[in-house]
């Protein structure tokens, strides 16, 4: 193999390492091998560990108290950076995959829904709940519910451990799976940092395509210290995470309508529709018309701007609708 072979190779590495620790917060260099195995990179422990060394010394990872390793903010920005120009389409093809698989249907209002997951020390139980509580304000909300599973319970497919619980809420991608059911393709373009002032959006301070990104671009500009969603419901301004999709323009009356009817079964989040002539946050020009809708991620976002330190997956599981709960019943 060639020198250049074996450097491509090894950047490889570092960045599904980098990706891991990101999305699922610090692991120990055996959880490392094993997901990396999982993902098709089979690694001797000794070579897993000779990578971490080599990213702690570059600043982008660091040791925890218990010797798992975590990201570090050079180290997202390192991911940022690259997901912007260059590693293309992973994510976008799970929320394929979700609005395709999931079998929730809108006019029943029954089945599953796509889900974003909090999980969290046990001890911080009723300062998360009170910080919930604060969001039933937040007026981009797509759904107001959410499901509370104790140590050891499953939330979908995810096992809570003990010492923790789990907090689930619905993820933006519910609209992708309504509008798939009434026959509309929406693709995702991008995920952006929208600035609110007086709780009114004002422009697109961040842009990432999600043709360039292999983990939730919203997760990212989380973790990377970009978001203030708390801020912006306490004081009106702030940057909160928005997620872009496009559609057919012959389409438009159709999503019209079903938004209408979401809304009025609890859903909401949308905050414009935009035809291709529009002016408006000047996005990149199109040909398609485009959905501005508020990240599902939102909700969960000040757990993690407050320093509860939750360990957050994006679009991971379906949980049934009917386990969803309005929290004044749960508090």
């Amino acid at each position: 193999m060639t020198t250049e072979k074996l450097v491509k190779m090894a950047n490889s590495i570092v960045d599904e390492i980098l990706n891991l620790l990101a999305e699922y917060g610090a692991m120990s260099s055996k959880e490392i091998a094993i997901e990396l195995k999982m993902r098709g990179i089979p690694l001797e422990p000794r070579t897993v560990r000779y990578h971490l060394k080599k990213l702690e010394e570059k600043g982008l990872i660091a040791k925890t108290s218990n010797g798992k390793r975590e990201i570090t903010k050079k180290g997202l920005e390192e991911i940022r950076q690259k997901n912007v120009f260059g590693r293309l389409g992973e994510f976008s093809e799970k929320i394929e995959y979700t609005a395709y698989f999931c079998n929730f249907d809108l006019y029943k209002m029954e089945g599953e829904v796509p889900t974003n997951i909090a999980i969290i020390d046990k001890d911080k139980f009723e300062k998360v709940l009170d910080v919930l509580m604060d969001m039933q304000e937040f007026k981009f909300l797509i759904s107001k519910l959410i499901v509370i599973a104790e140590e050891n319970e499953v939330l979908g497919n995810i096992e809570i451990p003990s010492g923790k619980f789990g907090v689930a809420t619905i993820s933006n991608t519910i609209y992708d799976v309504i509008m798939r059911s009434a026959g509309v393709n929406m693709i995702p373009e991008f995920a952006g940092l929208l600035r609110c002032e007086s709780m009114k959006p004002r422009g697109f301070t961040e842009l990432i395509s999600y043709a360039g990104t292999t983990l939730s671009p919203g997760w990212l500009f989380l973790r990377s210290g970009l978001t203030s969603v708390y801020q912006c419901l306490k004081k009106g301004v702030g940057e909160i995470i928005t997620a872009i999709r496009s559609f057919s323009i012959h389409a438009i009356d159709i999503v019209r309508d079903e938004i209408l009817l979401a809304e009025s079964r609890g859903f909401k989040g949308i905050i414009y529709i935009l035809y291709p002539s529009s002016k408006l946050f000047k996005l990149p020009h199109g040909n398609r018309a485009r959905l501005i809708i508020s990240a599902g991620l939102n909700y969960l976002a000040p757990l993690y701007e407050l320093g509860f330190n939750p360990e957050i997956r994006v679009n991971e599981v379906f949980i049934n609708l009917k386990d969803f709960k309005d929290i004044n019943k749960i508090h």
